[in-house]
């Protein structure tokens, strides 16, 4: 008897676990196609995006396409700035350094060794900043979304071009940089120089030296003030350097006749 009671009573129990296990298995789907919903409404808005703006770009030309041997032919550089202030090197975007990285491929796209490199030396110099010594480089503050036009006047001062097809690139490992200082005029670093003496001179009598330092003090307002509309260079800190962005330009084609 006790038998046939445990057996009604398992009878009973397995539907109420099977209706628990579909429950589980319904919700089990739902949470799974809740996620591909998820997922495939995430990938489509990725796929919609448009993508972020370039930090800078370059656009490389030439006047025309076919050119006679041993004609010049100058190529030019266009650098448009994009969303942002930058502090680069000034070499990067205002000398023909820009044009250290060319690359040049024939018709069957292998590259042509330059028979001499572009070169463009960039100098450190030592600034004076907050009384110190600071090491930089001669910068260019980049102003968002400005151009800079550059030209290299001949291209086969570099290249020697037989009559061909030629494909020709740019890159540019365009430096950042935090900080900048802006070179006082050397009339005022002479006078700064005198004064930060005459501070530090012990045998000056203190009212002397007031008299003193508040002179010079004027003498050096006045020299700015008169040079203040002066186009003057800047500097960036070495230490200061962010990174690079490595740009390259789109893809030129001249032909030699």
């Amino acid at each position: 008897m006790v038998l046939r009671n445990l057996n009604r009573h398992i009878a009973k129990s397995i539907p109420v676990c099977l209706f628990l296990l579909v429950f589980t298995f319904a919700g089990c789907l739902r949470n799974l196609q809740t996620m591909q919903t998820a997922t495939e409404t995430a990938a489509s808005t990725t796929e919609t995006e448009e993508p972020a703006p370039p930090l800078t770009e370059l656009q490389l030309s030439t006047p025309k396409t076919n050119y006679v041997v041993k004609e010049e032919i100058p190529l030019e550089l266009n650098i448009q700035n994009g969303k942002f202030d930058l502090l680069v090197p000034f070499f990067s975007v205002a000398t023909k350094g820009a044009f250290t990285q060319i690359t040049v491929k024939d018709a069957n796209r292998q590259i042509v060794e330059p028979k001499r490199a572009i070169t463009q030396e960039h100098p450190q110099k030592y600034v004076r900043k907050d009384g110190k010594s600071v090491r930089c480089i001669q910068g260019f503050d980049f102003k968002a979304d400005a151009n800079q036009e550059l030209r290299l006047k001949d291209i086969q001062r570099y290249y020697q071009l037989q009559p061909g097809t030629y494909t020709i690139t740019l890159a540019i490992d365009l430096e950042v940089y935090r900080e900048s200082i802006i070179e006082d005029h050397p009339e005022v670093l002479e006078l700064q120089s005198d004064l930060t003496r005459l501070q530090n001179d012990p045998n000056l009598q203190a009212a002397a030296k007031a008299d003193a330092v508040n002179y010079y003090q004027e003498q050096i307002k006045l020299i700015k003030e008169r040079h203040k509309d002066k186009v003057k260079d800047i500097y960036l800190p070495v230490k200061s350097r962010r990174g690079k962005a490595s740009l390259v330009s789109n893809e030129i084609t001249v032909t030699i006749e």
